[in-house]
């Protein structure tokens, strides 16, 4: 709080003692009192109402900077009412009771609205699980009945299941942490099991493959990062190029961590694209024109990088290639 400011809030006050000592100057006058006394008794009257004016300044701004200390403190600031000391003067007793009601309420709406995102996501979790049921029953039917409908529809539900766990895997953002499990897993394996899942697509797409230099140990939960993997071939396969399509798949040995690259030749990101394609919702000149899009997929992999203390950027050319480099750690960093 500044100085001129409180004064600019004491207006009334000071125009109140001017009023008093335009009155006492007209009472001594008419009183023909001495003029010397009168200034005294001005001069004193100012003295005091300035060093009124001054204490109560340093009271009240020491009082907010502890309140704005304590604020600073806290990692919840609204619970601010219930930490700070119980004014005793009335003035600020009536606002530290107008704070609380006002806190109270906004904890008790904070709360309903905690509950019913936890009941929303427990029955995204309840969906995404039943749901799994019927996918995996139609795959198993396209598989025993082979034909190029079956394959079509086997295609299709395929996206369906990416798309469903898109929505389980963002349902849990929040609650990354809880459902981690660091160990040493083998790349090749993870490699080999999202290529594994994805072998039908990329045969019916004629997109071909190629992994190096992969067998690399490594410290990951290994259902999330098959699930970023697969977010991130699944991009390449859905903006790939129409003749002679290719993954690249490869790492590099960095001492502490290990840096896999995702490479294709296909469609590529805009120069002006490139920074935004890790934000929430951003499908870009490719998603919207193929109409294939949500601008989630790669959202997710950049919040679950940040959780799993990995990282994941991307540098492209388009029309000529896109390369997602994920940086994985070597050594166990997380409990």
């Amino acid at each position: 709080m500044s100085f001129l400011g409180y004064m600019k809030d004491k207006a009334s006050y000071i125009l109140a003692f001017i009023v008093y000592c335009l009155i006492v100057i007209f009472y001594a006058e008419a009183m023909q009192i001495n003029h010397n006394f009168i200034i005294v008794i001005i001069a004193i009257s100012f003295v005091f109402a300035s060093i009124g004016f001054i204490v109560n300044y340093l009271r009240k701004n020491k009082y907010i900077n502890e309140i704005n200390n304590i604020i600073d403190g806290l990692e919840e600031k609204y619970l601010i009412s219930e930490i700070m000391e119980k004014p005793k003067r009335e003035e600020d007793l009536a606002y530290y009771n107008i704070l609380k009601r006002t806190n109270k309420s906004m904890l008790e709406n904070i709360t309903k609205t905690r509950m019913a995102q936890k009941d929303y996501k427990d029955y995204i979790e309840s969906w995404v699980h039943e749901i799994k049921l019927p996918i995996t029953s139609t795959k198993l039917l396209c598989e025993n009945n082979k034909s190029e409908i079956t394959n079509k529809i086997d295609e299709e539900v395929e996206k369906i299941n990416n798309y469903v766990e898109q929505a389980l895997f963002y349902a849990r953002l929040d609650q990354v942490s809880n459902d981690f499990m660091i160990r040493k897993i083998n790349l090749a394996d993870v490699v080999r099991n999202v290529l594994a899942r994805n072998k039908k697509i990329m045969i019916q797409n004629n997109i071909k493959v190629e992994v190096k230099d992969i067998a690399l140990d490594v410290y990951s939960d290994e259902k999330w990062l098959e699930f970023i993997l697969n977010q991130v071939i699944i991009n390449s396969i859905k903006y790939k190029k129409e003749q002679n399509a290719v993954i690249t798949i490869s790492s590099i040995d960095n001492k502490g961590n290990v840096h896999l690259k995702i490479k294709d030749n296909g469609k590529g990101i805009k120069e002006s694209e490139i920074n935004r394609i890790f934000d929430k919702g951003f499908t870009g000149t490719n998603g919207r024109n193929q109409k294939k899009s949500t601008g989630i997929g790669l959202y997710l992999c950049k919040r679950l990088c940040e959780e799993l203390d990995m990282n994941i950027t991307a540098k492209s050319k388009e029309n000529e290639f896109t390369e997602i480099t994920i940086v994985i750690p070597r050594n166990k960093r997380i409990d």
